[in-house]
């Protein structure tokens, strides 16, 4: 699971100490010095692994230009911080709702809306919705919207 590899975490809050006692932001920490470190209090399976980790972690701040970040106080109070997930959420249940509205609009009055139509003139929601993959709940709910907008 992502977060549980706790020498990563260290190796990481190393090089960000080391850039704060560098001198700040844009401080160059040497990659050997990080290397050194890891095989100092880390056990690996080989040395190649914690190379692997320790170039990973040292090209990132590399291409950051050596500026450290975990270390960083947030400026957001928890309220912010919750107000934003919040309308993360309400974006993101938004835009699923609009995919789910457009694939059904477009499977009704696409090409191949014929074969979704019962002899009675009513859709087939079941066939439809295996076909664009929602829930029929959700294809009744828009097949519905989109005949009475036509109305």
């Amino acid at each position: 699971m992502a977060g549980d590899d706790n020498t990563f975490w260290e190796l990481k809050l190393w090089i960000e100490h080391r850039i704060r006692d560098n001198g700040g932001e844009g401080s160059y920490v040497e990659f050997m010095g990080l290397f050194d470190h890891a095989l100092g209090f880390y056990s690996f399976k080989d040395s190649s692994t914690a190379r692997a980790k320790c170039r990973n972690i040292w090209k990132w701040y590399e291409a950051r230009g050596w500026t450290y970040h975990i270390l960083k106080k947030s400026s957001k109070t928890e309220e912010e911080i919750l107000m934003t997930r919040q309308e993360r959420a309400r974006t993101n249940a938004i835009a699923r709702a609009e995919k789910a509205r457009k694939a059904v609009i477009n499977a009704i009055t696409g090409l191949y809306a014929n074969e979704y139509k019962k002899k009675s003139g009513a859709w087939h929601i079941k066939n439809i919705s295996e076909a664009i993959g929602y829930d029929p709940r959700v294809v009744s709910k828009y097949i519905k919207q989109y005949e009475t907008n036509l109305s």
